[in-house]
């Protein structure tokens, strides 16, 4: 498969293919290893939903070829259900109403976000 998609006469060498070869076989291997990655990230107990947030978002960052689907679901995926009352909310609306991109966990989670403080500031007093 990978080499049919070659153009005609584009391969001079066993040298040319074999490098070639490399090439596609190392990057697929980086982008499973990122995407393996990004799905490590996991929200702690009694870390808040906020904090969650600002390390998956520095996380994913640091992975150049993160798609907003592949971050969308390790996101929603790394949510802990025995975390805060605003995490659990967000999980389950994230899995019910199925999201695509970061954008749709963003606006979601800020929605969120207002219930955890009003939780937090509650627990404080």
């Amino acid at each position: 498969m990978w080499y049919s998609l070659f153009p005609e006469h584009s391969i001079d060498s066993f040298e040319m293919l074999a490098d070639s070869f490399i090439k596609a076989y190392a990057r697929s291997r980086k982008v499973q290893a990122q995407k393996a990655y990004i799905f490590r990230i996991a929200q702690v107990v009694f870390e808040l939903l906020r904090e969650f947030v600002t390390r998956f978002q520095k996380e994913r960052m640091l992975l150049p070829a993160i798609t907003d689907e592949w971050a969308a679901e390790a996101f929603t995926k790394g949510l802990n259900l025995r975390s805060f009352d605003a995490s659990q909310k967000l999980k389950e609306s994230l899995l019910e109403f199925q999201v695509i991109t970061w954008e749709d966990v963003h606006n979601r989670y800020e929605s969120k976000i207002r219930i955890e403080d009003d939780q937090y500031d509650d627990d404080e007093n």
